[in-house]
């Protein structure tokens, strides 16, 4: 017991880390330089400036209703390190630009080089990221939304996600014109370079094996949702006798996330192995 209250106080500390360091890279580069991220905290700064609503207000506003949708629609899986995102990241953008007085840490006004904010809110929002969601969290938003939207459409979750992105992007390229929205892809690049980077690791791919009584719907998941092959493994039990079924998967970077999404919702109980994997050679379904 107490080895499990330490774990889960180290993962909130890093998940508390990571969104600590997201919302530096929105509240102190991204937002003072109108660059529009995806996901709600680029509907955020669309908002701030458009209307004067607060960063923080909006994050939240915005992200309450979308949790509770994800609940409604997935059950309690969600739990609590998704509210404590939503509410973290809220707070500490909040604070970041209320200590600021809505100003930058590079005066663009007066001839500070407009290139930093991207390159150093994509490497702060993506270290950030990386963090909360190796440890398990999850900051709303478009991850939520994009869940449901593939539930209801068969829509690829990867897909949804980017129709959403794409979509507030767009926007911001409307409101601050075409430069700001060039130089707000450069840090959505940024942003995920440095995401995939924490989050996968050295290696370019992770050989999964999953034990699961839900073996059915984890084998129509990775076949639809994640959009990969996978290969069964007949294993046998020592303890119980019993001879179970385990599915091993390779995956990369953001399939990996995906599928940690999704098993949070199937079978938060089964049974994960996850390795590096550095080369890959030949066709399993000759196999």
């Amino acid at each position: 017991m107490k080895r499990h209250l330490k774990g889960l106080f180290f993962d909130y500390f890093v998940i508390n880390l990571g969104l600590i360091l997201s919302a530096v890279g929105i509240g102190i580069f991204l937002v003072p330089g109108r660059l529009v991220s995806s996901g709600v905290p680029g509907v955020a700064t669309i908002l701030f400036y458009g209307m004067g609503i607060p960063i923080g207000l909006t994050i939240l506003i915005f992200n309450i209703p979308i949790f509770i949708l994800g609940v409604k629609v997935f059950g309690k899986e969600y739990g609590f390190k998704t509210f404590f995102g939503i509410v973290g990241l809220a707070f500490y953008t909040q604070t970041f630009q209320s200590l600021l007085n809505n100003t930058s840490v590079i005066d663009y006004a007066k001839g500070g080089n407009l290139l930093l904010a991207p390159i150093f809110g994509g490497l702060f929002l993506g270290s950030g990221m990386g963090l909360i969601f190796r440890f398990g969290g999850s900051m709303g938003g478009a991850d939520i939304l994009g869940q449901v939207i593939s539930k209801y459409s068969k829509l690829p979750v990867p897909h949804a996600i980017l129709m959403l992105d794409m979509l507030v992007m767009g926007s911001g390229i409307v409101v601050f014109g075409i430069e700001r929205g060039l130089y707000a892809i450069l840090s959505a690049f940024t942003c995920n370079l440095i995401l995939n980077k924490i989050f996968e690791g050295v290696s370019h791919s992770k050989m999964v094996y999953i034990t699961s009584s839900k073996y059915d719907e984890i084998q129509e998941l990775l076949a639809n949702d994640i959009q990969t092959e996978s290969t069964t493994i007949m294993t046998k039990s020592r303890i119980q006798d019993s001879e179970r079924k385990m599915i091993m998967v390779i995956l990369k970077n953001k399939q990996l996330r995906d599928l940690q999404v999704f098993m949070r919702r199937i079978d938060p109980t089964a049974f994960i192995v996850i390795s590096e994997v550095y080369e890959v050679f030949g066709d399993a379904e000759d196999e």
